[in-house]
């Protein structure tokens, strides 16, 4: 039977210690929402910038009641390429609430350059209420980091 093993995992492997490069680092953004923020499917705005080499490892989002009618505003938090890779289809802008669910193209996601990271308007409020977006972008920074395949081995 085979035993399959990633590069990290082989007792001859990388040995990934302490230090910069696996630190976690978290990245704040409170935003102020305006009516005419909320009430265009299609806008749009910058949050913060994440540094080359940066992988994504979580995300927590949470906003006031910013659409007092029938509730109707979704929010993604991604970037330029990819709108919803961080925060797909979030209702946290109906009724004031919180997320901490990572939209799987995020999960240890690696920005290659400088990114800046936007928060989009999915569908516009039934009735925009001017409120406040929270999020905070957890991860490290690591150039080198790839997706470690696994491999099979020969057992022992």
């Amino acid at each position: 039977m085979p035993a399959y093993e990633t590069e990290l995992s082989r007792s001859y492997g990388k040995v990934v210690g302490a230090g910069v490069a696996r630190s976690i680092i978290a990245i704040p953004a409170i935003v102020a929402f305006s009516t005419d923020m909320l009430d265009n499917a299609n806008d749009d705005v910058g949050l913060f910038s994440v540094p080359k080499g940066f992988v994504v490892t979580g995300i927590t989002a949470s906003a006031t009641d910013m659409d007092t009618g029938s509730a109707a505003l979704v929010i993604d938090i991604g970037d330029a390429a990819v709108e919803d890779r961080l925060l797909a289809a979030s209702i946290i802008g109906q009724a004031g609430t919180l997320s901490t669910a990572l939209a799987p193209a995020g999960h240890l996601y690696k920005y290659t350059t400088q990114t800046q990271i936007r928060a989009y308007v999915k569908t516009a409020a039934a009735t925009a209420a001017a409120g406040t977006l929270k999020v905070v972008l957890e991860g490290f920074i690591d150039e080198g980091f790839d997706t470690t395949p696994l491999v099979a081995t020969t057992p022992a």
